[in-house]
């Protein structure tokens, strides 16, 4: 980590010392300025005073302000040391009332912000989970180029610079949860306190900070009885509103995970929403026909021609088998299917079964076979299991088809690299819990059949039939592939407003990292 933190710095103080000639030469800025150690594009930058007849191109304050906004957003979420720099020198000037540097310095960031924001979607996945973006970037197109000069000459650059802010859907919703975060650390609210459990009827005695520290993430208290010292009606219906914000069971009671949620702190709130803003410009947006995973969500959206037609809860990878985040494409149904057991999963976890129980196999339907392949399989009894050594086991494994098979009876088929799926599932129990992290990396779907019988009516011409009555592996192959994204959201920005999820591989974390 030190080696990484070290190469940041070196690449923010190795940028070569421009001149700006034509910008000093003109008497704007004295020679003595700190403005060319901060200037990263400073011939393009330059052109665009040279075509100007004005002194000043950011003449409209609300331009400057949204500037400044976005990239106090890239700062909050910690991906970028550089940006970092870039704001708090914009702010240095602009309390200085420099504001010939102000001008050009903030002309030079936007043309970065904007190489940026078309790079996020391309290359960016790296700034948000594994390390941040500490050098400069190549200008930005052509096209955004002319864009951004067309809209200098139309005195429209505030509304260029929003065009490009993250894709957050109500950008005025977004920001009054941001302002809301932004005083809570200025002013702190009191941490909220009880003993036990709480629901309607009991007595609260630190009923105040439970009402102000929701009403922090928007959650509306106007009609909340401000003078009573116990649960009423009214507070249980703005909890409810709160504990389905954050993904909870929305009982009404507090406990530990809803605690948890009101304690948070506004910092750590503001940086995930921060962080999460960003990272939302990596998934598409057109969504015409995809399939979504959000992975802290564990849920699953299917769009066909525009519209939302499908929803499901889905259970990812634990903590040790993590889901990754890929994009592939789903290109067929398997009816019944039977399971290859991966490598990985023959070896930690069921051979020590095997090794255990000797009638593991036969009551969960596993066969071994030489190679997948293999019409044959091997007689069980036939192997010393008592003094295998696991992984130096010669031989593979598969679970016929059935109820109990691990799959289910419905295999949904992404040919990727890292063989993860989509599936059925007979352990259907773990869909009631709200943290359903407990797959080896593929995604279990909860309502599978209901998923298999619309892509099969939607994209072939085949009838659905019970899998149970069919062949083993029957394939149903779809007319047109359907693009998956797995993705991974804290923060879900949604028609009905802002939504929370827990980091569960601590992906939001690793951001503070160096």
């Amino acid at each position: 980590m030190l080696v990484r933190l070290f190469c940041g710095l070196l690449l923010l103080t190795s940028f070569q010392v421009w001149s700006l000639t034509g910008l000093y030469e003109r008497g704007w800025i004295p020679e003595s300025s700190s403005l060319k150690f901060y200037v990263l594009y400073p011939e393009l930058t330059e052109s665009f005073y040279t075509d100007s007849s004005s002194a000043l191109l950011w003449n409209d304050s609300e331009a400057s302000e949204m500037l400044e906004f976005q990239l106090s957003i890239i700062d909050r979420s910690e991906i970028s040391p550089l940006f970092e720099r870039q704001l708090k020198r914009l702010r240095f000037y602009r309390e200085q009332e420099l504001w010939f540097e102000h001008d050009i310095l903030s002309m030079d960031t936007l043309i970065f912000y904007l190489s940026y924001s078309e790079n996020a979607p391309l290359i960016g996945k790296p700034w948000y989970f594994e390390d941040k973006l500490h050098a400069k970037l190549p200008k930005p197109s052509p096209h955004l180029l002319f864009n951004l000069k067309r809209n200098l000459e139309s005195n429209t650059l505030k509304e260029f610079v929003l065009s490009y802010a993250p894709p957050v859907g109500d950008y005025k919703q977004f920001k009054h949860s941001y302002s809301l975060l932004e005083d809570s650390i200025v002013e702190p609210i009191e941490l909220y306190h009880q003993l036990g459990l709480k629901r309607k009827g009991d007595e609260l005695l630190d009923r105040s900070s439970l009402i102000k520290r929701m009403s922090l993430v928007g959650i509306n208290t106007q009609l909340i009885e401000p003078d009573i010292v116990y649960f009423d009606e009214t507070l249980e219906v703005a909890l409810l509103d709160f504990q389905a914000m954050h993904g909870l069971k929305a009982d009404g009671v507090i406990g530990p995970k809803t605690m948890a949620w009101i304690n948070m702190s506004p910092e750590r709130r503001l940086h995930s929403l921060s962080l999460n803003a960003e990272r939302a410009r990596l998934w598409p947006q057109e969504r015409d026909s995809m399939i979504l995973v959000n992975v802290p969500s564990f849920d699953m959206k299917y769009w066909s021609d525009g519209e939302e037609v499908f929803e499901s809860k889905v259970v990812v990878g634990k903590l040790s088998r993590k889901t990754p985040l890929l994009t592939t494409k789903l290109d067929s149904v398997i009816l019944n299917p039977t399971w290859n057991v991966p490598w990985k999963i023959m070896v930690e976890d069921i051979l020590p079964k095997v090794k255990a129980d000797s009638t593991y196999l036969q009551r969960h339907n596993f066969e071994v076979i030489e190679k997948w392949r293999s019409p044959e399989s091997l007689n069980p009894d036939d192997i010393d299991w008592a003094s295998i050594n696991p992984r130096a086991f010669p031989y593979k494994m598969r679970q016929q088809a059935g109820v109990k098979n691990a799959l289910g009876l419905y295999k949904f088929n992404t040919p990727n690299r890292r063989a993860i799926y989509l599936h059925d599932t007979p352990s259907k129990g773990l869909f009631d819990t709200d943290r359903r992290a407990y797959s080896s990396g593929c995604v279990r779907v909860e309502d599978a059949e209901e998923f298999a019988e619309l892509l099969i009516q939607k994209h072939t011409k085949k009838n659905f039939e019970d899998s149970t009555a069919l062949k083993a592996n029957t394939r149903v192959q779809l007319r047109k592939r359907i693009p998956v994204h797995i993705i991974y959201q804290t923060v879900l920005f949604e028609d009905e407003g802002i939504q929370y999820r827990s980091d569960i591989y601590k992906y939001d974390s690793m951001s503070n990292e160096g």
